[in-house]
């Protein structure tokens, strides 16, 4: 019913709308001049104004399907760069596969360049000991193998001890700073003996393919740290 009344609303709009129209002396003087032409002429400005008419109601349409397919784009591209993105967030969290064990002797020496890197003073470096193994399994499994080593360093202010930390945080690969203590140096005030313990994590390749063939042909293991010993 409601849908009736505003049909006959809409009419009712439009013949006042054409009466007005037509009683207007510009339509008047166009109706003449039209009249006055020949038929093939008035053929043709018919034929122009409906082209006119449908080009008009066709842009319409072409305006929704222009901005449409903007946005299709730029939804496209956003989706792009947010998957990129979570896939870097995801890549950065996983931790690295794990290569090659180190010896104590080739981590002490990953150590003495470390330190070094750091323009730390040669009689500031002490002693560096070998660390216990793990023996309850906390910081890997079993099957992979680790060398860890206690380093100290001595007489440091707390600039250098920023510094020294920040290198073995940055050591990368499978090789992982697990702790710091400080303490003050001896009759100093000011300055601070720090001890680094650092542990390395490795996989030789033949460990690596058998526990590959044991798990169906997985991914290489990776190192799953379950707390930080000290």
């Amino acid at each position: 019913m409601a849908f009736e009344g505003l049909k006959d609303q809409l009419k009712e709009q439009w013949l006042d709308l054409a009466a007005k129209v037509q009683e207007s002396s510009a339509y008047n003087t166009l109706r003449e001049r039209y009249e006055s032409q020949s038929t093939s002429v008035q053929r043709a400005i018919l034929v122009a104004a409906v082209a006119f008419a449908a080009l008009i109601l066709l842009s319409f349409p072409m305006s929704y399907i222009s901005t449409s397919s903007e946005y299709l784009s730029q939804f496209e591209e956003n989706q792009s760069l947010i998957n990129g993105l979570l896939a870097a967030a995801q890549s950065s969290k996983a931790p690295p596969p794990l290569g090659a064990p180190m010896s104590t002797s080739q981590l002490r020496d990953l150590v003495t360049r470390t330190l070094q890197s750091t323009q730390i003073l040669p009689e500031q470096v002490g002693d560096m000991q070998e660390m216990a193994k793990d023996p309850d399994g906390k910081l890997a499994p079993e099957i992979v193998q680790q060398s860890g080593l206690a380093a100290q360093v001595k007489d440091l202010n707390l600039k250098q001890i920023l510094t020294v930390a920040n290198a073995f945080q940055n050591l990368g690969g499978s090789t992982k700073l697990m702790g710091i203590d400080i303490v003050q140096s001896a009759k100093q005030t000011h300055y601070y003996d720090l001890t680094v313990r650092i542990v390395n994590f490795g996989l030789t390749p033949s460990m690596a393919a058998e526990e590959d063939s044991g798990k169906g042909g997985k991914a290489p293991i990776r190192r799953g740290r379950k707390g930080a010993g000290k």
